[in-house]
Protein backbone atom coordinates (compact mmCIF):
# COMPACT_ATOMS: atom_id res chain seq x y z
CA UNK A 1 0.00 0.00 0.00
CA UNK A 2 1.28 3.39 -0.84
CA UNK A 3 1.72 6.33 1.36
CA UNK A 4 -1.16 7.81 -0.17
CA UNK A 5 -3.37 5.02 -0.29
CA UNK A 6 -5.94 5.72 3.23
CA UNK A 7 -8.64 3.20 4.13
CA UNK A 8 -12.23 4.91 5.21
CA UNK A 9 -13.72 3.15 7.90
CA UNK A 10 -17.31 2.53 7.50
CA UNK A 11 -19.44 5.38 9.56
CA UNK A 12 -21.23 3.92 12.56
CA UNK A 13 -24.74 2.24 12.67
CA UNK A 14 -27.69 3.95 13.33
CA UNK A 15 -29.91 3.67 16.66
CA UNK A 16 -33.62 3.91 16.07
CA UNK A 17 -34.80 6.14 18.36
CA UNK A 18 -38.21 4.06 18.15
CA UNK A 19 -40.34 7.13 17.79
CA UNK A 20 -42.90 6.85 15.11
CA UNK A 21 -41.71 8.76 11.87
CA UNK A 22 -38.76 10.45 13.54
CA UNK A 23 -36.34 7.58 12.88
CA UNK A 24 -37.08 8.09 8.87
CA UNK A 25 -36.23 11.41 9.06
CA UNK A 26 -33.20 10.67 10.40
CA UNK A 27 -32.63 8.16 7.81
CA UNK A 28 -32.35 5.83 9.98
CA UNK A 29 -31.93 7.15 13.49
CA UNK A 30 -29.23 8.82 16.03
CA UNK A 31 -25.62 7.91 15.51
CA UNK A 32 -23.42 6.87 18.73
CA UNK A 33 -20.78 8.39 20.64
CA UNK A 34 -22.61 11.81 19.74
CA UNK A 35 -24.75 14.77 21.03
CA UNK A 36 -27.52 16.49 19.69
CA UNK A 37 -29.23 19.69 20.99
CA UNK A 38 -33.30 19.13 21.49
CA UNK A 39 -34.67 22.66 21.00
CA UNK A 40 -38.21 24.21 21.71
CA UNK A 41 -40.58 26.46 23.57
CA UNK A 42 -42.41 25.35 26.80
CA UNK A 43 -44.95 22.69 25.82
CA UNK A 44 -43.60 22.00 22.56
CA UNK A 45 -42.66 17.92 23.43
CA UNK A 46 -39.03 18.10 24.29
CA UNK A 47 -39.51 16.19 27.42
CA UNK A 48 -42.03 13.61 26.20
CA UNK A 49 -39.58 12.44 22.83
CA UNK A 50 -36.82 12.44 25.19
CA UNK A 51 -38.85 9.76 27.34
CA UNK A 52 -40.01 8.08 24.81
CA UNK A 53 -36.51 7.71 23.38
CA UNK A 54 -35.47 6.20 26.82
CA UNK A 55 -38.44 3.72 27.32
CA UNK A 56 -37.45 2.56 23.60
CA UNK A 57 -34.01 1.82 24.11
CA UNK A 58 -34.92 0.23 27.59
CA UNK A 59 -37.31 -2.29 25.46
CA UNK A 60 -33.95 -3.20 23.42
CA UNK A 61 -32.52 -3.56 26.61
CA UNK A 62 -30.52 -0.39 26.66
CA UNK A 63 -30.05 1.72 30.04
CA UNK A 64 -30.67 5.53 30.06
CA UNK A 65 -29.54 8.36 32.78
CA UNK A 66 -32.10 11.20 32.80
CA UNK A 67 -30.47 13.63 34.54
CA UNK A 68 -32.94 17.33 35.29
CA UNK A 69 -31.08 20.33 36.27
CA UNK A 70 -34.74 22.32 36.79
CA UNK A 71 -36.16 22.29 39.96
CA UNK A 72 -39.56 19.84 39.20
CA UNK A 73 -39.33 16.71 41.17
CA UNK A 74 -38.95 13.57 39.49
CA UNK A 75 -42.14 12.04 41.41
CA UNK A 76 -43.65 15.41 39.22
CA UNK A 77 -42.03 14.60 35.60
CA UNK A 78 -43.26 10.80 35.88
CA UNK A 79 -47.14 11.56 37.03
CA UNK A 80 -47.44 13.33 33.92
CA UNK A 81 -45.92 10.73 32.16
CA UNK A 82 -48.36 7.79 33.57
CA UNK A 83 -50.94 8.45 30.72
CA UNK A 84 -48.50 8.02 27.75
CA UNK A 85 -48.48 4.06 26.41
CA UNK A 86 -45.10 4.36 26.22
CA UNK A 87 -44.39 4.19 29.62
CA UNK A 88 -43.20 1.39 31.06
CA UNK A 89 -43.20 1.33 34.82
CA UNK A 90 -41.32 -2.11 34.80
CA UNK A 91 -38.10 0.20 33.22
CA UNK A 92 -38.61 2.81 35.45
CA UNK A 93 -35.72 3.20 38.51
CA UNK A 94 -34.00 0.57 36.28
CA UNK A 95 -33.23 0.54 32.98
CA UNK A 96 -34.38 4.28 32.68
CA UNK A 97 -33.12 6.29 35.94
CA UNK A 98 -33.91 9.60 37.01
CA UNK A 99 -31.43 11.72 39.15
CA UNK A 100 -31.68 15.52 39.70
CA UNK A 101 -28.68 17.53 39.70
CA UNK A 102 -30.07 20.72 40.06
CA UNK A 103 -28.14 20.81 43.41
CA UNK A 104 -24.71 19.85 42.40
CA UNK A 105 -25.25 22.97 39.04
CA UNK A 106 -25.61 25.46 41.88
CA UNK A 107 -23.00 24.77 44.42
CA UNK A 108 -19.97 22.91 42.10
CA UNK A 109 -20.81 24.55 38.54
CA UNK A 110 -20.37 23.00 35.36
CA UNK A 111 -17.23 21.61 36.60
CA UNK A 112 -19.41 19.27 38.96
CA UNK A 113 -21.79 18.42 36.64
CA UNK A 114 -19.48 16.92 34.17
CA UNK A 115 -17.81 14.77 37.01
CA UNK A 116 -21.61 13.96 38.07
CA UNK A 117 -22.21 12.64 34.41
CA UNK A 118 -19.21 10.64 34.10
CA UNK A 119 -19.56 9.42 37.24
CA UNK A 120 -22.53 8.37 37.59
CA UNK A 121 -23.23 7.58 33.53
CA UNK A 122 -20.29 5.10 34.35
CA UNK A 123 -22.39 3.48 37.18
CA UNK A 124 -25.66 3.24 35.30
CA UNK A 125 -23.77 1.80 32.27
CA UNK A 126 -25.77 4.23 30.11
CA UNK A 127 -25.96 4.00 26.53
CA UNK A 128 -27.86 7.19 26.43
CA UNK A 129 -27.65 10.15 28.52
CA UNK A 130 -30.85 13.11 28.75
CA UNK A 131 -29.37 16.75 30.14
CA UNK A 132 -33.47 18.22 30.85
CA UNK A 133 -32.34 22.13 31.03
CA UNK A 134 -29.15 23.46 28.82
CA UNK A 135 -30.06 27.01 29.29
CA UNK A 136 -30.23 26.51 33.20
CA UNK A 137 -25.66 25.66 32.24
CA UNK A 138 -25.89 28.39 30.12
CA UNK A 139 -27.01 30.92 32.77
CA UNK A 140 -24.91 29.31 35.67
CA UNK A 141 -21.39 29.54 33.10
CA UNK A 142 -18.88 31.93 34.41
CA UNK A 143 -18.22 33.25 30.76
CA UNK A 144 -19.20 31.99 27.33
CA UNK A 145 -15.83 30.70 27.05
CA UNK A 146 -16.82 28.46 30.04
CA UNK A 147 -20.27 26.99 28.74
CA UNK A 148 -17.81 26.18 25.14
CA UNK A 149 -15.46 24.23 27.00
CA UNK A 150 -18.34 21.96 28.88
CA UNK A 151 -20.10 21.41 25.53
CA UNK A 152 -16.47 20.46 23.88
CA UNK A 153 -15.64 18.40 27.13
CA UNK A 154 -19.28 16.96 26.86
CA UNK A 155 -18.79 15.80 23.48
CA UNK A 156 -15.31 14.38 24.48
CA UNK A 157 -16.60 12.41 27.21
CA UNK A 158 -19.82 10.35 24.57
CA UNK A 159 -17.31 9.83 22.14
CA UNK A 160 -15.17 8.28 24.71
CA UNK A 161 -17.06 6.16 26.70
CA UNK A 162 -19.76 5.38 23.59
CA UNK A 163 -22.80 6.60 24.85
CA UNK A 164 -25.25 9.47 23.10
CA UNK A 165 -26.33 12.34 24.43
CA UNK A 166 -29.35 14.76 24.04
CA UNK A 167 -29.44 18.28 25.56
CA UNK A 168 -32.53 19.28 26.21
CA UNK A 169 -33.50 23.40 25.83
CA UNK A 170 -35.90 26.18 25.56
CA UNK A 171 -33.34 28.55 24.69
CA UNK A 172 -34.16 31.01 21.84
CA UNK A 173 -30.72 31.13 21.17
CA UNK A 174 -29.89 30.44 17.30
CA UNK A 175 -27.16 29.02 15.14
CA UNK A 176 -24.68 31.49 15.74
CA UNK A 177 -24.34 30.39 19.44
CA UNK A 178 -21.27 27.99 20.32
CA UNK A 179 -23.10 24.85 21.67
CA UNK A 180 -25.16 24.73 18.04
CA UNK A 181 -21.86 24.92 16.30
CA UNK A 182 -20.00 22.16 18.45
CA UNK A 183 -22.78 19.26 19.01
CA UNK A 184 -23.44 16.80 16.54
CA UNK A 185 -26.95 17.53 15.62
CA UNK A 186 -30.04 20.06 16.35
CA UNK A 187 -33.47 19.17 16.43
CA UNK A 188 -35.90 22.22 16.39
CA UNK A 189 -39.25 21.61 18.20
CA UNK A 190 -41.94 24.63 17.44
CA UNK A 191 -45.68 25.17 16.52
CA UNK A 192 -47.36 27.92 14.80
CA UNK A 193 -51.18 29.00 14.69
CA UNK A 194 -53.38 28.58 10.67
CA UNK A 195 -56.26 30.85 11.58
CA UNK A 196 -57.81 29.28 14.64
CA UNK A 197 -55.39 25.60 14.34
CA UNK A 198 -52.65 25.11 15.89
CA UNK A 199 -50.08 22.75 14.37
CA UNK A 200 -46.51 21.28 15.49
CA UNK A 201 -43.61 20.70 13.46
CA UNK A 202 -40.18 19.24 13.78
CA UNK A 203 -37.11 20.10 11.47
CA UNK A 204 -33.70 18.99 11.15
CA UNK A 205 -31.08 21.65 11.67
CA UNK A 206 -28.34 19.92 11.93
CA UNK A 207 -27.16 16.48 11.03
CA UNK A 208 -23.56 15.96 11.38
CA UNK A 209 -22.01 13.11 9.42
CA UNK A 210 -25.14 11.91 7.43
CA UNK A 211 -28.11 12.99 5.67
CA UNK A 212 -31.51 13.71 6.93
CA UNK A 213 -34.84 14.83 5.34
CA UNK A 214 -34.74 18.83 5.77
CA UNK A 215 -36.98 20.77 6.19
CA UNK A 216 -40.44 20.75 8.41
CA UNK A 217 -41.91 17.89 9.23
CA UNK A 218 -45.44 17.63 10.90
CA UNK A 219 -45.91 16.27 14.67
CA UNK A 220 -48.36 15.33 16.94
CA UNK A 221 -48.56 14.51 20.88
CA UNK A 222 -50.97 12.02 21.86
CA UNK A 223 -51.62 9.38 24.66
CA UNK A 224 -49.62 7.03 22.55
CA UNK A 225 -46.36 9.73 22.78
CA UNK A 226 -44.61 11.21 20.00
CA UNK A 227 -45.43 10.81 16.30
CA UNK A 228 -43.59 12.71 13.49
CA UNK A 229 -45.75 12.92 10.48
CA UNK A 230 -42.93 13.09 7.73
CA UNK A 231 -43.38 14.80 4.35
CA UNK A 232 -44.77 11.83 2.28
CA UNK A 233 -43.20 13.09 -0.98
CA UNK A 234 -39.70 13.58 0.66
CA UNK A 235 -39.54 10.14 2.37
CA UNK A 236 -40.87 8.25 -0.94
CA UNK A 237 -38.08 7.05 -2.66
CA UNK A 238 -37.79 5.03 -5.94
CA UNK A 239 -40.82 3.46 -6.48
CA UNK A 240 -41.31 -0.21 -8.04
CA UNK A 241 -44.49 -0.50 -10.20
CA UNK A 242 -46.75 -2.96 -9.59
CA UNK A 243 -46.54 -5.57 -12.30
CA UNK A 244 -49.63 -4.47 -14.76
CA UNK A 245 -52.65 -6.69 -15.81
CA UNK A 246 -54.59 -5.85 -19.31
CA UNK A 247 -57.30 -5.32 -16.83
CA UNK A 248 -60.64 -3.69 -16.63
CA UNK A 249 -62.50 -3.13 -13.20
CA UNK A 250 -65.99 -2.90 -13.17
CA UNK A 251 -67.51 0.12 -11.79
CA UNK A 252 -70.73 -1.47 -10.76
CA UNK A 253 -72.77 0.97 -12.81
CA UNK A 254 -75.32 -0.40 -15.11
CA UNK A 255 -74.19 1.16 -18.61
CA UNK A 256 -71.06 3.11 -17.62
CA UNK A 257 -68.43 -0.07 -18.05
CA UNK A 258 -69.68 -0.20 -21.87
CA UNK A 259 -68.50 3.69 -22.48
CA UNK A 260 -65.42 3.27 -20.71
CA UNK A 261 -64.46 -0.17 -23.38
CA UNK A 262 -65.35 -2.46 -20.49
CA UNK A 263 -64.47 -0.68 -17.14
CA UNK A 264 -61.44 1.50 -14.99
CA UNK A 265 -58.11 0.36 -16.10
CA UNK A 266 -55.85 -1.76 -13.31
CA UNK A 267 -54.02 0.30 -10.80
CA UNK A 268 -55.31 3.83 -12.41
CA UNK A 269 -56.86 6.89 -10.19
CA UNK A 270 -60.24 7.77 -11.00
CA UNK A 271 -61.80 11.11 -9.86
CA UNK A 272 -65.37 11.62 -9.54
CA UNK A 273 -66.35 15.23 -9.83
CA UNK A 274 -69.54 16.99 -9.23
CA UNK A 275 -71.61 19.19 -6.86
CA UNK A 276 -73.10 17.90 -3.62
CA UNK A 277 -75.63 15.49 -3.56
CA UNK A 278 -75.39 14.50 -7.61
CA UNK A 279 -74.23 10.94 -7.19
CA UNK A 280 -70.38 10.82 -6.60
CA UNK A 281 -70.14 8.79 -3.31
CA UNK A 282 -72.95 5.99 -4.66
CA UNK A 283 -71.01 5.77 -7.89
CA UNK A 284 -67.95 4.96 -5.60
CA UNK A 285 -69.76 2.54 -3.56
CA UNK A 286 -71.09 0.91 -6.61
CA UNK A 287 -67.87 0.93 -7.68
CA UNK A 288 -66.44 -0.54 -3.99
CA UNK A 289 -69.36 -3.26 -3.99
CA UNK A 290 -67.91 -5.06 -6.86
CA UNK A 291 -64.71 -6.41 -4.58
CA UNK A 292 -64.55 -9.84 -3.98
CA UNK A 293 -62.29 -12.06 -1.58
CA UNK A 294 -59.46 -12.11 -4.19
CA UNK A 295 -59.23 -7.94 -4.33
CA UNK A 296 -60.73 -6.70 -1.31
CA UNK A 297 -61.80 -3.26 -1.48
CA UNK A 298 -61.45 -0.32 0.95
CA UNK A 299 -63.63 2.45 2.05
CA UNK A 300 -61.83 6.17 3.36
CA UNK A 301 -64.69 8.68 4.01
CA UNK A 302 -64.83 11.98 5.40
CA UNK A 303 -68.59 12.49 5.59
CA UNK A 304 -70.72 9.57 6.65
CA UNK A 305 -69.68 6.67 8.48
CA UNK A 306 -70.17 3.18 8.40
CA UNK A 307 -73.44 3.43 9.69
CA UNK A 308 -74.89 5.96 6.96
CA UNK A 309 -73.15 4.25 4.06
CA UNK A 310 -74.60 1.00 5.13
CA UNK A 311 -78.13 2.61 5.05
CA UNK A 312 -77.20 4.95 1.65
CA UNK A 313 -76.51 1.31 -0.32
CA UNK A 314 -79.19 -0.60 1.32
CA UNK A 315 -81.47 1.97 -0.22
CA UNK A 316 -79.64 1.32 -3.91
CA UNK A 317 -79.70 -1.99 -4.01
CA UNK A 318 -75.97 -2.29 -2.70
CA UNK A 319 -75.11 -5.19 -0.66
CA UNK A 320 -72.11 -3.08 1.31
CA UNK A 321 -73.16 -4.32 4.30
CA UNK A 322 -72.72 -7.95 3.96
CA UNK A 323 -69.30 -7.18 2.12
CA UNK A 324 -68.62 -5.64 5.24
CA UNK A 325 -69.64 -8.25 7.66
CA UNK A 326 -67.50 -10.86 5.70
CA UNK A 327 -64.26 -9.17 5.72
CA UNK A 328 -64.35 -8.04 2.10
CA UNK A 329 -65.05 -4.35 2.44
CA UNK A 330 -63.24 -1.89 5.07
CA UNK A 331 -64.46 1.46 6.14
CA UNK A 332 -62.30 3.78 7.70
CA UNK A 333 -63.85 6.87 8.59
CA UNK A 334 -62.29 10.33 9.90
CA UNK A 335 -64.36 13.84 10.44
CA UNK A 336 -62.44 16.38 8.49
CA UNK A 337 -61.93 18.35 11.37
CA UNK A 338 -58.01 18.88 12.15
CA UNK A 339 -55.92 15.60 11.26
CA UNK A 340 -52.72 16.84 8.98
CA UNK A 341 -52.59 15.48 5.32
CA UNK A 342 -49.33 13.58 5.88
CA UNK A 343 -50.72 11.85 8.88
CA UNK A 344 -54.01 10.95 7.08
CA UNK A 345 -51.82 9.83 3.95
CA UNK A 346 -50.13 7.37 6.54
CA UNK A 347 -53.10 5.83 7.62
CA UNK A 348 -54.66 5.21 3.82
CA UNK A 349 -51.27 3.36 3.05
CA UNK A 350 -51.18 1.52 6.17
CA UNK A 351 -54.41 0.23 6.22
CA UNK A 352 -54.61 -0.12 2.17
CA UNK A 353 -51.23 -3.31 2.96
CA UNK A 354 -52.90 -4.77 5.76
CA UNK A 355 -56.33 -5.08 4.45
CA UNK A 356 -54.40 -6.03 1.11
CA UNK A 357 -56.91 -3.87 -0.43
CA UNK A 358 -57.35 -3.63 -4.32
CA UNK A 359 -60.27 -1.75 -4.76
CA UNK A 360 -59.82 1.71 -3.02
CA UNK A 361 -62.94 4.82 -2.62
CA UNK A 362 -61.57 7.76 -0.85
CA UNK A 363 -64.70 9.93 -0.78
CA UNK A 364 -64.11 13.85 -0.21
CA UNK A 365 -60.13 14.10 -1.75
CA UNK A 366 -61.70 18.25 -0.48
CA UNK A 367 -60.31 16.98 2.58
CA UNK A 368 -56.82 16.97 2.04
CA UNK A 369 -56.78 20.31 1.39
CA UNK A 370 -58.69 21.34 4.41
CA UNK A 371 -55.73 19.36 6.49
CA UNK A 372 -53.11 21.05 4.83
CA UNK A 373 -50.47 23.74 6.29
CA UNK A 374 -49.15 24.46 3.01
CA UNK A 375 -51.41 24.21 -0.06
CA UNK A 376 -48.53 24.66 -1.91
CA UNK A 377 -47.74 21.46 -1.22
CA UNK A 378 -51.43 19.30 -2.14
CA UNK A 379 -50.30 18.87 -5.76
CA UNK A 380 -46.64 17.26 -5.08
CA UNK A 381 -48.91 15.11 -2.08
CA UNK A 382 -51.43 13.62 -4.30
CA UNK A 383 -49.54 12.68 -6.86
CA UNK A 384 -46.85 11.27 -4.54
CA UNK A 385 -49.78 9.63 -2.59
CA UNK A 386 -51.24 8.09 -5.80
CA UNK A 387 -47.70 6.66 -7.02
CA UNK A 388 -47.94 5.30 -3.90
CA UNK A 389 -51.66 3.55 -4.80
CA UNK A 390 -50.52 2.42 -7.98
CA UNK A 391 -47.58 0.70 -7.35
CA UNK A 392 -48.70 -0.93 -4.71
CA UNK A 393 -51.56 -2.61 -7.32
CA UNK A 394 -54.83 -0.64 -5.78
CA UNK A 395 -57.31 1.35 -8.25
CA UNK A 396 -58.59 4.15 -6.60
CA UNK A 397 -61.56 6.15 -7.46
CA UNK A 398 -61.41 9.75 -5.37
CA UNK A 399 -64.51 11.99 -4.89
CA UNK A 400 -64.12 16.14 -5.49
CA UNK A 401 -66.85 18.43 -4.76
CA UNK A 402 -67.49 21.66 -7.19
CA UNK A 403 -68.51 24.55 -5.58
CA UNK A 404 -71.60 25.43 -7.57
CA UNK A 405 -74.49 23.17 -7.60
CA UNK A 406 -76.10 24.18 -11.47
CA UNK A 407 -74.07 26.59 -13.36
CA UNK A 408 -71.43 29.04 -12.42
CA UNK A 409 -68.34 30.88 -13.29
CA UNK A 410 -66.12 28.46 -11.61
CA UNK A 411 -67.45 24.87 -12.06
CA UNK A 412 -64.43 23.04 -13.29
CA UNK A 413 -61.98 24.95 -11.23
CA UNK A 414 -59.70 21.81 -9.75
CA UNK A 415 -56.31 21.47 -11.29
CA UNK A 416 -54.58 20.48 -7.92
CA UNK A 417 -56.51 17.47 -8.12
CA UNK A 418 -57.51 16.72 -11.51
CA UNK A 419 -53.51 16.84 -12.07
CA UNK A 420 -53.22 13.31 -10.21
CA UNK A 421 -56.31 11.54 -12.08
CA UNK A 422 -55.81 9.28 -15.10
CA UNK A 423 -59.10 9.08 -15.31
CA UNK A 424 -62.02 12.12 -14.84
CA UNK A 425 -65.88 11.11 -14.86
CA UNK A 426 -67.64 15.12 -14.26
CA UNK A 427 -71.07 14.48 -12.60
CA UNK A 428 -73.55 17.30 -12.90
CA UNK A 429 -76.75 18.92 -12.49
CA UNK A 430 -78.74 20.11 -15.74
CA UNK A 431 -82.06 22.38 -15.70
CA UNK A 432 -83.76 22.23 -19.05
CA UNK A 433 -87.44 23.11 -19.69
CA UNK A 434 -88.04 23.28 -15.88
CA UNK A 435 -86.59 19.47 -15.43
CA UNK A 436 -83.80 18.67 -13.10
CA UNK A 437 -81.50 16.17 -14.61
CA UNK A 438 -78.37 14.61 -13.65
CA UNK A 439 -75.72 13.93 -16.62
CA UNK A 440 -71.92 12.16 -16.93
CA UNK A 441 -69.50 12.85 -19.22
CA UNK A 442 -65.69 11.39 -19.10
CA UNK A 443 -63.37 14.11 -19.56
CA UNK A 444 -60.02 11.94 -19.32
CA UNK A 445 -59.43 8.40 -19.40
CA UNK A 446 -55.84 7.61 -20.07
CA UNK A 447 -54.41 4.80 -22.01
CA UNK A 448 -58.30 3.96 -23.42
CA UNK A 449 -60.71 5.09 -25.46
CA UNK A 450 -64.29 6.55 -24.22
CA UNK A 451 -68.02 7.77 -25.73
CA UNK A 452 -67.40 11.51 -26.06
CA UNK A 453 -71.10 12.19 -25.13
CA UNK A 454 -72.89 13.55 -22.20
CA UNK A 455 -75.39 11.01 -20.68
CA UNK A 456 -78.22 11.61 -18.29
CA UNK A 457 -78.39 9.45 -15.19
CA UNK A 458 -80.21 7.45 -12.52
CA UNK A 459 -80.40 6.92 -8.72
CA UNK A 460 -82.90 4.96 -7.66
CA UNK A 461 -83.72 1.66 -5.49
CA UNK A 462 -81.38 -0.32 -8.81
CA UNK A 463 -78.35 1.89 -7.93
CA UNK A 464 -75.95 3.86 -10.14
CA UNK A 465 -77.94 3.55 -13.73
CA UNK A 466 -76.76 5.26 -17.02
CA UNK A 467 -79.29 6.60 -19.06
CA UNK A 468 -79.76 7.90 -22.70
CA UNK A 469 -77.59 10.04 -24.64
CA UNK A 470 -78.37 13.59 -24.61
CA UNK A 471 -79.53 14.94 -27.37
CA UNK A 472 -80.29 18.53 -28.83
CA UNK A 473 -78.66 19.53 -25.89
CA UNK A 474 -75.12 21.86 -25.21
CA UNK A 475 -73.19 23.89 -22.34
CA UNK A 476 -73.96 20.50 -19.75
CA UNK A 477 -70.14 20.37 -18.68
CA UNK A 478 -69.65 24.62 -18.86
CA UNK A 479 -72.89 24.76 -16.60
CA UNK A 480 -75.35 26.47 -19.14
CA UNK A 481 -76.90 23.99 -20.50
CA UNK A 482 -79.59 24.65 -23.87
CA UNK A 483 -81.22 22.65 -25.66
CA UNK A 484 -80.27 23.14 -29.79
CA UNK A 485 -83.36 24.46 -31.69
CA UNK A 486 -83.78 23.29 -34.83
CA UNK A 487 -81.61 24.54 -37.95
CA UNK A 488 -82.27 28.30 -38.99
CA UNK A 489 -83.81 29.26 -35.64
CA UNK A 490 -82.07 30.60 -32.09
CA UNK A 491 -81.12 28.73 -29.39
CA UNK A 492 -83.89 27.93 -27.05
Amino acid sequence: MSETDTHVPPGPARVPTGVPGLDAVLEGGLLPRAVYIVQGGPGEGKTILANQICYSWAARGERSLYVTLLAETHHRLLRHLQNMTFMDNRHAGTSVTYESAFDILRTDGLEGVLRYLSRNGKRQQASLIVIDGLFALEENAHSERAFREFINDLSVYADVVGCTILLLTNSKRDSGSPEFTMVDGWLQLGSEEDYSRTYRYLQVRKFRGSGFVAGRHMTAISNAGFRVFPRLEAVTGELESAVMRDQRLSTGAVGLDAIIEGGIPYSSTTLLVGPTGVGKTTLGLSFICQSTVEEPGLVFGFYEDEHRLRRRADALGLELGALIDKGIVGVVHHSPTEFLQDELAEEIIETVRRHGARRLFIDGVDAFKQASVDSQRLGRFLSTLTAILRCEGVTTVFTAELAEIVGGQHGLQFTAVSAIAENIILLRYAELESRLYRTLAILKMRESGFDPYVYEFHLDARGFRLGERMEGTEGVITGRPHRLSPAGEGNV
